[in-house]
Formats: C-alpha cells, structure tokens, sequence
C-alpha cells in the first residue's frame, strides 16, 4: 500500500513538471530575474533628476510585439547598465548605486544568452538600426522594466509573427517613453557620479 502511494505522488509531480510552463521556464534559462529589480526605485530616487542616460533604442518596441524587439533591446540595456555603473566612483557614497547597478547588469547579461539560445527562427526583421537617445533615469529603468516583462511573456509563449515596421506608420516618437509608475525623485547631489567613460569587461563580452 505504501510503495502504490510513493508512486501516485511520484506520477503526479512529474506531470507538474511536464505541464507546468513556469517549470519549463526554469529549464530553458534558470531564473535569471531575481528580486534584485526591486531596487530599482531606490537607485532612481538616488541619482540626480537631471541624469541623462544614453541607450541606442531599438526601433520598433512602441509597434511591434515584444519578441521582435526583446532580444536588442536587452543587448542596448547591458551596455548601457554598463557605461552607468563605469561612471560610479568606488567610494562609501556611491556604493549602493554601484552594487545595485551591477546586479541589474548581470540580470540584463544573463538575459542576453538566454535569447540568444532561444531567439525566433526564420522571422522577417526590419533592417532598421537602433536609435541613440538620451533618458532620465525614470525613463530608462521603465524601459528596463517592460523589458524584463516581456522576457516573462516570451519564455511563456513565445510569438513567431513577422518583425516588419510598415511604411505607412511615421517614426516613433522622439518624446520620453511612458511611465505608467512613477518614481518619486528628490534633488540629489551628484557627487557620486564622475566624468569616467572608460568601458568595463560586460562591454567588451556582450556583442552587437
């Protein structure tokens, strides 16, 4: 009667695991959002309202579906974390914002080579390049956020519809991105942040 029970729970947990998409999620790319994204309202509420981030930002992500536009995007958004958290002086003041810029980037890498193993065969892509633009912080990290959103929805269900901007569509707009949660930014000192644009080793690993 025992080992009949053993094998009743031993079936059902493997139909979990078979059926569950959260569990073959985990299978494809691990877990690489953790919960350090929840710091991100703290480092915006840190850095000066006036910040300017620059992010080559990729056309197409206010028309397309998500996965025509996920993949780059993430690309853009580790070499940015990167030149950000260059900018950072290693001192007491400005340790917080490093380390939570650096979990932030290792999120967005581990990101880059989960869509790299599993990118959409045979799309048709627009061959329109990524646009350079400049941020404030609250704009940036939002695009961060609906990025890491819809990398969620991707693993889930991916889509395989073609990736193509119509000619008939104007370009996108050049205004801020919409926040749909705004932060709260006090004036803060930049002291913590330097004129240092030197490239670190996540630059140089991630490729266009």
């Amino acid at each position: 009667m025992k080992k009949t029970q053993t094998w009743i729970i031993t079936c059902i947990y493997l139909q979990l695991l078979l059926f569950n998409p959260l569990v073959k999620t985990k299978e494809i790319c691990g877990n690489p959002v953790t919960d350090n994204v929840k710091d991100i309202t703290k480092l915006v509420a840190n850095l000066p309202n006036d910040y300017m981030i620059t992010l080559n930002y990729v056309a197409g992500m206010d028309v397309l579906p998500s996965h025509c536009w996920l993949r780059d995007m993430v690309i853009q958004l580790s070499l940015s974390l990167t030149t950000l958290l260059d900018k950072f002086s290693n001192i007491s003041e400005g340790l917080s914002n490093y380390s939570i810029i650096d979990k932030l980037g290792k999120i967005v890498d581990d990101l880059v080579l989960c869509m790299e193993e599993n990118a959409p065969k045979n799309i048709k892509e627009s061959p329109k390049r990524p646009e350079t633009r400049s941020f404030t912080p609250e704009e940036f990290f939002s695009i961060f956020n609906r990025s890491i959103d819809a990398f969620k929805d991707f693993m889930v269900a991916s889509d395989t519809s073609d990736c193509v901007l119509s000619s008939t569509l104007g370009p996108e707009k050049d205004s801020r991105v919409s926040v749909t949660k705004p932060f709260m930014l006090p004036p803060v000192a930049a002291s913590s942040l330097r004129n240092d644009s030197s490239s670190s080793n996540r630059k140089a690993a991630v490729s266009l």
